[in-house]
């Protein structure tokens, strides 16, 4: 076989022991195929000093190069300028080093795809400042995750926080410096310094930083094509790489997401619109790293862009699409889905065949149905993600999909989400109601589910800031489905409240390990927490009071008996007048056991009237102190299909005004509730003010 230098450098080897004449002459250690290096020769004092390359001074001068990076020794000596030609080793070095980690993961691939020519222009240097501000966030980045994998269960949460914070600072200050410069590298750094704060919870910075990159991204004109030579078929030396193009389109579906997340389909804050996005989606990720040119989707299901010809059209071009065009569209269609609950009165009835509900959830099935294999959320598919390291991708965009479900459904839970126009249901289509309140808690479950198991393969999958949201809105929705909506009187009724308490437990152990990444993530967990403890404390009490009111109707029972007892014996002791006297002094002492069984009766209705005015009293206090701008229509009361008459609620301790403080899905919503905005005058005061009012919009 020859050993793996000579095999590296296309070679032929004798395959001598202790090393190969060709390492031996080239002073080269000689790797065998079990990946140890042969014992040399040569003793070390004889070897010659041998070095890859030699730099551009001493090759001029002819003089020996030691090799030494980033000067040699005789640059160094002479205070010279030391530069070198092309990479740091030959081709076959390279080659080498390639085979040496297929070795150590027993053939599998690399775990790490780099892209090329950011690492050709890392060996090359930086010398601008918007390239040093890239590297500068890009270390930020992986700072907090370098931290998070080394010391995962001995760092604390605060360490990991701070780690990177003063490079993405560094970063921050080279493009702001001179904030009039547009550039790509500064968009990146835009983009990226967006995610670094909003992950940390400085909001307001984030908001500032999103305006800033789609701003860029109109400038930089990367929302159209570059040329209509999308496969680069023409030989033109000025027209843009495959990897140029591709980046392009990859950076401005980057700026999308980040102001659709951003401007939470609300007009007023979105600043980028789907039509005035004329590009195709992003392609797979072995065409970008292969260099392939191909022809994608566009943001519509079946289409391409229309100046393509179609010779250049392949039959299927959703084949060319990987996970990051599909995000991209459940996105998309997530925007469509707020926008419609927040106009929800100036649209047809959701239960009518033909109204935009219906149509956005046969959208979202057709988004399902349409995934290829390898984004389909499998047991399979999750291990080849890990092994890629790319499972934190698809538990992101399934995340996202079930929470469009929430978004979608959250109609029929007016009262838990503060619609500003709740929908009236009218009695002979309660059947759709409560359909859809069971699909919403289905998909909350859903999430709960997919990040409990990736939780076990690691608190780095969990990394993506929107996370923490899908799981605070998963476990609200359980807990109100269970508390507020469920009937008791369904055969399966505790099943399904002990499983959704297990789900909510399960979504506050991810929290706990999220808050590592995410400071807000802390905050989340303490409310389920809470949220818990009050449904525990309720069960408590009603499996108490229960056992009373069992206890009082089997002393109840038993009293009953011994007055149809003594009422026998009374009707057969009727001829004996003395005696039927003799007799009523134990029928009046029997009377006591039934008074105090009588007496616990009471005291148990008393406990739980005292405990339902407890609640009506909290309940009324809390609407006091925090007034609806608009009453809410009541429903009918409804009637259970079990029996029992109208259906009461199982935990009434549960306040429905806990359960209300949730997070708008736009920035400001988002900055009410977490942001460190100090108070430092009437300009902080007004922009408390602008935030909290955009829940009214």
């Amino acid at each position: 076989m020859g050993c793996r230098v000579c095999r590296a450098r296309k070679v032929k080897c004798d395959g001598r022991p202790n090393g190969c004449r060709n390492c031996e002459r080239l002073q080269l250690d000689c790797v065998g195929d079990n990946g140890q290096a042969a014992g040399r020769a040569t003793p070390m004092a004889l070897r010659k000093i041998r070095t890859y390359r030699s730099c551009k001074s001493c090759r001029l001068s002819k003089t020996k190069c030691n090799g030494d990076r980033p000067k040699c020794s005789r640059c160094a000596a002479k205070k010279t300028e030391c530069v070198y030609d092309g990479g740091s080793a030959p081709r076959w070095a390279r080659n080498l080093d390639r085979a040496s980690r297929t070795a150590s993961t027993d053939g599998s691939r690399s775990k790490s795809r780099e892209l090329p020519s950011f690492m050709r222009q890392l060996d090359k240097g930086f010398t601008t400042d918007d390239e040093s501000a890239l590297l500068h966030i890009i270390c930020a980045h992986g700072a907090k995750f370098y931290v998070l994998n080394q010391n995962e269960h001995a760092s604390p949460s605060g360490f990991i926080r701070l780690a990177g914070n003063e490079w993405a600072k560094r970063a921050e200050l080279l493009i702001l410096t001179n904030f009039g410069k547009i550039s790509v590298q500064r968009l990146m750094v835009a983009i990226l310094l967006h995610d670094f704060h909003f992950r940390l919870g400085e909001y307001s910075r984030a908001l500032m930083l999103s305006g800033l990159a789609v701003r860029m991204a109109h400038a930089l004109k990367i929302n159209v094509e570059a040329s209509p030579d999308v496969l680069c078929t023409e030989s033109n030396d000025s027209a843009p790489s495959v990897v140029t193009r591709e980046s392009r389109r990859r950076l401005m579906w980057a700026c999308y997401v980040l102001d659709a997340w951003a401007g939470s389909g609300i007009d007023q804050l979105t600043l980028l619109r789907e039509n005035d996005i004329k590009i195709q989606l992003p392609c797979n990720e072995r065409n970008f790293g292969l260099r392939i040119p191909s022809v994608t989707e566009t943001l519509g299901v079946g289409h391409v862009l229309q100046f393509l010809p179609p010779s250049v059209v392949p039959r299927k071009p959703s084949a060319n699409m990987g996970i990051m065009a599909y995000y991209i569209r459940v996105v998309a269609l997530w925007k469509r889905i707020v926008r419609y609950v927040n106009q929800l009165d100036s649209s047809p009835p959701p239960w009518l065949p033909d109204s935009p509900f219906a149509a956005l959830d046969a959208d979202l099935r057709l988004w399902q149905r349409e995934l290829p294999e390898f984004v389909e959320y499998s047991m399979e598919t999750i291990y080849a993600r890990l092994d890629s390291n790319q499972l934190g991708a698809l538990v992101l965009i399934h995340c996202t999909y079930h929470h469009n479900y929430l978004e979608l459904y959250k109609l029929s839970m007016p009262d838990l989400f503060k619609l500003p126009k709740p929908l009236s249901v009218p009695p002979e289509h309660h059947d759709f109601l409560q359909s859809a309140q069971a699909s919403c808690y289905h998909h909350a479950q859903q999430i709960a589910d997919i990040l409990a198991e990736a939780a076990d393969h690691g608190a780095h999958l969990l990394s993506d800031s929107l996370l923490p949201y899908f799981v605070y809105d998963s476990s609200r929705v359980m807990l109100y489905y269970v508390a507020r909506l469920l009937d008791p009187n369904r055969p399966d009724a505790q099943s399904k409240l002990d499983d959704a308490i297990n789900a909510v437990e399960s979504n506050r152990r991810v929290l706990r390990m999220m808050s590592a990444l995410f400071p807000i993530a802390q905050s989340l967990s303490n409310t389920i927490d809470r949220w818990l403890t009050k449904i525990r404390q309720s069960s408590n009490r009603d499996d108490m009071l229960s056992r009373m009111l069992s206890e009082a109707r089997s002393e109840t029972n038993d009293v009953e008996q011994a007055r149809q007892t003594t009422c026998s014996r009374q009707f057969l002791f009727t001829r004996s007048p003395g005696l039927e006297l003799q007799r009523g002094g134990p029928l009046i002492g029997q009377a006591a056991p039934g008074g105090g069984a009588w007496d616990r009766n009471n005291a148990a209705q008393q406990l739980v009237g005292l405990s339902q005015d407890g609640l009506a009293s909290s309940r009324s206090g809390l609407q006091h102190e925090q007034p609806v701008p608009t009453a809410l229509p009541q429903p009918p009361p409804a009637y259970s299909k079990w029996g029992g008459g109208p259906v009461q609620p199982m935990c009434e301790a549960l306040d429905l005004d806990d359960l209300q403080n949730f997070l708008s899905w736009d920035m400001y919503g988002i900055m009410d509730m977490g942001d460190p905005v100090p108070d430092d005058g009437a300009d902080d005061m007004a922009m408390r003010s602008w935030s909290g009012s955009s829940d009214a919009i």
